[in-house]
């Protein structure tokens, strides 16, 4: 890969240089494609490979004998009698599988005469850089011993792996030699192009973000990405590694096989003793006399004796159903959240799309594509990859149709008078969204400010405005029977979801809404800060402390939303952009973002707690809020370049951010700890 780098990088320079390309814009690109491979080889072969550097000048690097002592509780390593000093240690320990061993560093040196513990370094026999260990000690070394243990496997197998690893040398002061990272070399060179290309101010922003040029762009970009997304979801080994019908990840699944046999309960058997207990949805009562997977299953709505399935039935109506149908098998749900996470990157793309086109359409390509990476990747999208289990399913849908029917009411408006087909597609979005994620629902009041003219000039809820007001109406009454007649089915009430009835962490027809909840909502959803650190992968989620007493539901979070998008805060302060964002239904957009955002959370946090993934409810409408924000300060042109770099900045700093959510390491460890190690000693080079 290196020398692939070089090559090109000499041929794109002579090609710059000599002119032989004219057109001006590729002319431009050549020249910041060849400066960033320049760049991103520089920085291989000096920054990331310093450690090679630095151990030309150990002194002493010898081969030494050491003893493997294995007793009942401990295997390590001992090297006596080495009476110099040690910077660095060798390993060479081979399998016959793939190795993984927590080793602990204990030693003495000229400032301890006794044992001990210098600190810990994962050895992985595929990953060269463990290889090497980095020590510093205080003056000379004369004893180390290595405590080794194997990572997070069963007892059987460790016992299997101190039998069977073979260690072949170890060395001191060794020289490191430079260890090529093909990955990072094409990220760096991927950074430093987005890089140069956003901050070097030159004719690629004379692109405007309608031109032909741009426009087979974002299908590029749409298509790299939605295979980028089905690949990082392949990652997820434990998702993939489950049986299809496992108890807690396989509600859709249960429910297309309920729904081909034209019945909305599932074909789930119901224990004699779940129905047994007093209160089944009393979790302490329900686990201490029945076994979660055999006698009752974990998160599905039990009502009359019958299971069901409270999340929104219109994802499943279009992945999950479609393919049990078409294959008779089971649609993986790795693959079902990659089909709704490339859907919201459609619907991102779109809805920013109109809005520009419509408002700020002097908006350059580059400016359009950095907004609208900030949109998707701002969106709860890397929490959805991280996990890659149904539950952001029903959530990553409803936001698509939000954003898409909103996209689409917005292009109904941008004719001489209202276009019907895309007033129909929009309320057809916005219906859908009930039957994904009722709370999301608020986002079809956007109509309110997008429509309020034609409603004042009589061109919608009249009686000359007939048509299309029945195009506007009818297809949220269409889909209201649907769902009305569903919950009714399950539930004897046409407005039941049938949320509460569900069998999970406490009971929920007696929750209640409590004032005291909210606050804490509040703060852990939006301003809770993050555990921070030089150790990959740099944010670390952690549980939420309160004093609240009594039942309120939180798992591990990764900081507050205005902690990852710091830049967002200009959501808050809105209502001073007022004079200066002209068009007033643009204005009440990015003026109820926010509120419909505060409001979904506080319901959010009353019906069912505060968890990670309910992020992705009101993180899109911040996020709507600032973009708007930012392009009028961008048209007209309030930002001189100091400032708008620093926006720009921002920016790429929610985006490394909330990138990083998907690499923290408790999840990304979990689920695929091969890929864990891989990315921790390709961005912890200095180790």
């Amino acid at each position: 890969m290196l020398v692939l780098f070089l090559i090109f990088t000499i041929i794109l320079f002579i090609i710059y240089k000599t002119n032989i390309i004219k057109n001006k814009y590729i002319q431009t690109f050549i020249k910041y494609f060849s400066y960033a491979l320049l760049i991103s080889l520089v920085l291989e072969t000096t920054i990331f490979n310093y450690r090679h550097y630095e151990s030309l000048i150990f002194k002493n690097n010898t081969k030494v004998d050491f003893k493997l002592i294995t007793e009942e509780k401990s295997t390590y390593i001992e090297i006596k009698n080495i009476n110099k000093k040690v910077n660095n240690i060798y390993l060479d320990i081979t399998s016959p599988e793939k190795l993984g061993l927590k080793t602990t560093i204990f030693l003495t040196d000229e400032a301890n005469n006794l044992y001990y513990k210098a600190g810990t370094h994962t050895y992985l026999n595929f990953i060269k850089n463990s290889n090497y260990i980095r020590i510093h000690t205080s003056g000379k070394s004369n004893n180390i011993k290595i405590e080794i243990k194997p990572i997070n496997v069963s007892d059987k197998t460790k016992s299997k792996i101190n039998k069977n690893f073979k260690i072949n040398e170890i060395k001191i002061n060794e020289k490191v030699p430079i260890l090529i990272n093909n990955v990072r070399l094409i990220l760096c060179f991927i950074i430093s192009l987005v890089l140069l290309i956003v901050f070097k101010k030159s004719n690629l922003y004379d692109i405007k973000f309608n031109s032909k040029k741009a426009k087979l762009l974002y299908l590029i970009l749409i298509i790299l990405s939605s295979i980028a997304v089905i690949k990082i979801s392949t990652y997820n080994k434990y998702t993939n590694s489950v049986t299809q019908m496992n108890y807690n990840l396989s509600q859709y699944k249960n429910l297309a096989e309920a729904l081909k046999e034209k019945h909305f309960y599932l074909n789930l058997p119901v224990s004699d003793k779940l129905l047994a207990l007093d209160n089944p949805y009393d979790r302490n009562l329900r686990n201490s006399e029945l076994e979660a997977g055999k006698d009752y299953y974990w998160d599905y709505a039990f009502y009359n004796n019958k299971y069901y399935s409270y999340f929104g039935v219109v994802p499943c109506l279009l992945t999950y159903l479609p393919y049990f149908l078409i294959t008779g098998s089971h649609l993986p749900n790795n693959i079902g959240v990659s089909l709704s996470v490339i859907f919201l990157i459609i619907s991102c793309f779109y809805l920013l799309y109109q809005i520009i086109n419509k408002y700020f359409n002097k908006t350059s390509m580059i400016h359009y594509l950095i907004l609208t990476m900030f949109l998707i990747l701002t969106s709860g999208i890397t929490l959805a990859l991280s996990d890659v289990i149904f539950y952001y399913i029903p959530i990553i849908f409803g936001i698509s149709f939000a954003c898409l029917g909103l996209g689409f009411y917005l292009k109904s408006t941008s004719y001489d008078k209202l276009k019907i087909k895309y007033l129909f597609l929009g309320s057809l979005c916005m219906a859908l969204i009930a039957g994904c994620r009722p709370q999301l629902l608020l986002s079809s009041f956007f109509a309110i400010p997008i429509f309020w003219k034609y409603f004042k000039n009589k061109e919608l809820f009249s009686k000359k405005s007939l048509k299309e007001t029945l195009i506007f109406i009818v297809p949220f009454i269409i889909i209201a029977i649907f769902l009305m007649y569903y919950n009714y089915a399950r539930f004897n009430s046409p407005f039941d979801f049938g949320a509460n009835y569900n069998l999970t962490t406490n009971d929920m027809t007696k929750r209640g809404i409590v004032f005291d909840r909210v606050f804490l909502g509040l703060y852990s959803y939006l301003f809770e800060t993050a555990r921070i650190n030089v150790i990959f992968p740099f944010i670390h989620g952690h549980h939420i402390a309160t004093s609240y007493i009594g039942i309120t539901i939180n798992e591990r979070m990764f900081g507050g939303y205005f902690f990852t998008n710091i830049i967002c805060l200009l959501s808050l302060f809105i209502l001073k952009f007022k004079n200066m964002i002209k068009n007033k239904p643009l204005y009440h957009i990015a003026l109820l973002s926010p509120i419909f955002a505060i409001i979904i959370i506080i319901a959010d946090t009353q019906m069912a707690g505060i968890l990670a993934r309910y992020i992705c409810d009101f993180a899109w409408l911040f996020t709507l809020s600032t973009i708007i924000i930012i392009l009028t300060l961008l048209k007209e042109n309030k930002l001189n370049k100091t400032i708008k770099n620093l926006i720009i900045v921002l920016i790429f700093l929610a985006i490394v951010l909330n990138i990083l959510n998907y690499l923290d390491g408790n999840y990304l460890y979990k689920l695929n700890q091969e890929l864990f190690y891989k990315l921790y000693y390709m961005f912890m080079f200095w180790i």
